[in-house]
Parts: structure tokens; sequence; C-alpha cells
């Protein structure tokens, strides 16, 4: 018996919505989103929040988004450059 496996857990993995994607052979959803769920909320906890500032090696800078899977933060520069870091290299300093 397999566990229930909802559209909502594709969204939290941040994969396409297109049903061609997210099925198995057999029509339904992919099994492995069930499995990986959990995980992926471990590690995308991690990660800062969008919006918040952190400090890098550069500078000051504002959070725009993460990879959970390669534990790497993008972040906005006051200059407005973008830059991936790795999340060992970035310090929230506000909450």
């Amino acid at each position: 018996e397999f566990s229930p496996v909802s559209i909502r857990m594709a969204k939290e993995q941040g994969l396409s919505l297109n049903p061609m994607r997210i099925s198995g052979v057999c029509g339904r959803l992919l099994c492995c989103l069930g499995y990986e769920g959990e995980q992926y909320r471990v590690m995308k906890g991690k990660l800062p929040k969008e919006g918040q500032r952190v400090s890098i090696p550069m500078g000051i800078a504002s959070v725009v988004g993460g990879n959970p899977l390669k534990e790497t933060v993008l972040v906005e520069l006051e200059s407005g450059a973008r830059v991936e870091l790795p999340l060992s290299e970035v310090t929230i300093i506000d909450h």
C-alpha cells in the first residue's frame, strides 16, 4: 500500500506542476514525492527566508531565494547584483 501523494508535495519541492512531469508510468503522482517530502522540508527549514537580511563576505544582502538540495542561498546585494552562496557563508542578521 502506497501513502497518498498530493500536488502540494510537488509545490513544496519547487517542481513543475505539469502532470506529465510529475506522474509515473501508472498515471499517478510520483511516489518519490511522498518519500522525499519530509527530508525536503527539513532541508528547506535550514535556509533563511526570502526577504531576510543577511551578512555575507561581500557585505549585507537580502535573501531572494534558495536551493535546499544544494544548500545554497540566492541573495541580492544593495547594488542589485545577485549572488548564489553556500549556506555556510551566510549569517542571518535579522529575524
